[in-house]
């Protein structure tokens, strides 16, 4: 059976995607502020988030901004950050069969986490609509746009957020992103040796690259440092994302 795209499943995806706008906007919030704070316009944000719409990969890009080696270190690090959604779409083409390419693609621009995870519910239970993913899609993108846009203007009301604190937010974010990876004993290694390559980067060489080196330095020690599960060990929770 081909792949379809219906109004009525775009519409379901739509409603779905608008019931997470809360945390789409709270996360927007925190981008856009921290946008004001590097000096990106109102305009230039909600840009970024409509062409770009990816928040991690977005706050990566902030936290290099004006650096002098931003392109290289913050294209390097994004690529590595979203490196996921390349087994994502993988998942998805079985699921997407047939489906006319000026549809498939435009779609996958729209994905994100939530959304890859009920396309594959969808595709457990049988169902191949592929409009439910892109409405779904959407749906987080207004909360998303919303939050950014939200966030920018307020953050420029606020004038210097720096003397509020309000600089914490984001380390503080992926540090949470860290900790929702964190699947055992395992991981304390890769995340000790990242650690340190980062500080000591960011110490004595400066710029972003401390961002490039601690992720290579975490990853490399990850393949060749740890011991893999053994079989029959409880399967680790999956964080979200």
């Amino acid at each position: 059976m081909s792949a379809t795209f219906t109004a009525a499943g775009f519409r379901r995806g739509f409603l779905e995607g608008l019931a997470l706008l809360p945390g789409m906007i709270a996360f927007g919030i925190i981008f856009g502020v921290l946008a004001g704070q590097v000096g990106i316009s109102i305009l230039g944000a909600a840009s970024m988030s409509v062409f770009v719409y990816a928040g991690t990969a977005q706050l990566l890009a902030l936290h290099a901004w004006g650096a002098p080696d931003v392109l290289v270190a913050a294209v390097v690090a994004v690529i590595a950050m979203n490196s996921r959604y390349v087994l994502f779409g993988a998942a998805m083409q079985p699921w997407m069969r047939g489906l006319s390419p000026w549809i498939a693609y435009p779609s996958m621009f729209l994905m994100v986490d939530a959304n890859w995870a009920t396309a594959m519910q969808e595709r457990d239970a049988g169902r191949r609509d592929v409009a439910v993913f892109a409405g779904m899609g959407l749906g987080c993108g207004v909360g998303w746009l919303a939050g950014t846009i939200a966030g920018t203007g307020f953050g420029q009301l606020l004038g210097d957020t720096y003397r509020l604190g309000l600089d914490f937010f984001l380390p503080a974010f992926f540090l949470s992103l860290a900790c929702g990876f964190w699947k055992g004993r395992a991981d304390l290694l890769p995340l000790l040796i990242g650690g340190g390559v980062a500080i000591l980067f960011d110490r004595f060489v400066g710029g972003s690259w401390h961002v490039l080196a601690g992720g290579l330095a975490g990853s490399l020690a990850a393949a060749f440092l740890t011991k893999p599960q053994k079989a029959g060990a409880t399967a680790p929770k999956q964080g979200g994302a």
